[in-house]
């Protein structure tokens, strides 16, 4: 899957982290999940409760898991309130909720979250109970993830980007990387091949037509394909895709896989030319996945 590795360096920890640990695993009606899945519901609200607390402000590995800057994060140590700010620099980003039920799961990732200071408490240690304070030196806090479910059967595709014929500039990316939010842009982009194109399909951008060729950036489609008008301004019309974009590489960097990587791997495959939206096989989009994280 673009964009999820398996293992990553924890900030002075001296170990490695599974993918478990970067996810949030939490409890859900099946109807919740059947709504994230077709897309009816984006956003999940964590309630915190006397009941729920342990599995919501701890992680498997006993680590507190709460929010700074409008991104979950793991904690090592105490989570006094400090006037809503936490104190402690020891942490690593969430990057995806596990939804479960009895019959069935899903996983989502996390593209955005809003949080908010709940109630005040005299933190006594795990499993005891949350007694309301005003005055208490620590707080739990709800959390509102918009999220973006990944599907079991999810597709890659390959859009491709030329900047020098694309209404999409080279201005217009550096304008992109400025204002990103947790490390992510979104835009749209046209789909040649949308017949089978869904929602959480995986997509890499293959920037062509100059020096900097190659995989710049990953990411998902937000929505199903949808027409608009013609992007280069004919009178045709276009389906689009609305996409979340990861990970992009800075204007003026090489790119993860450069095109000479991508053509010496796949000598058969035409990659500078050809319709942006092309439904990859599961044989290359696995290939492709393998060159992206090495």
């Amino acid at each position: 899957t673009p964009n999820m590795p398996m293992n990553t360096d924890m900030n002075n920890m001296n170990k490695e982290v599974d993918l478990s640990d970067n996810i949030l695993s939490l409890d859900a009606d099946k109807e919740v999940i059947e709504g994230v899945r077709s897309g009816k519901i984006t956003h999940l609200v964590i309630k915190i409760n006397e009941d729920n607390q342990n599995s919501v402000l701890e992680n498997a590995d006993g680590h507190l898991v709460m929010t700074v800057n409008g991104m979950p994060d793991t904690y090592y140590g105490c989570y006094m309130y400090n006037d809503g700010i936490f104190p402690y620099l020891i942490k690593r980003t969430l990057d995806f909720l596990v939804l479960n039920s009895e019959e069935d799961g899903l996983m989502a990732r996390i593209l955005d979250v809003c949080i908010e200071p709940g109630m005040r408490f005299n933190y006594k240690g795990p499993g005891y109970p949350i007694e309301e304070d005003p005055d208490g030196d620590s707080c739990v806090w709800e959390v509102a993830f918009e999220i973006l479910p990944i599907p079991n059967d999810a597709k890659t595709y390959l859009m491709r980007w030329n900047p020098s014929i694309s209404s999409f500039t080279e201005e217009d990316y550096k304008e992109c990387l400025e204002n990103m939010v947790h490390g992510m842009f979104r835009m749209d982009w046209s789909i040649a091949e949308w017949e089978e194109a869904r929602m959480g399909d995986f997509f890499y951008m293959l920037r062509t037509g100059d020096d900097k060729a190659g995989i710049v950036f990953c990411g998902q489609f937000l929505c199903d394909p949808y027409p608009s008008d013609d992007w280069a301004g004919s009178t045709k019309r276009r389906m689009y895709v609305d996409m979340i974009c990861a990970c992009p590489v800075e204007p003026d960097a090489s790119p993860y896989v450069p095109l000479s990587k991508l053509q010496e791997v796949f000598p058969t495959k035409e990659w500078s030319k050809g319709h942006s939206g092309e439904l990859l096989s599961e044989e290359i989009a696995d290939k492709l996945d393998e060159l992206y994280v090495q």
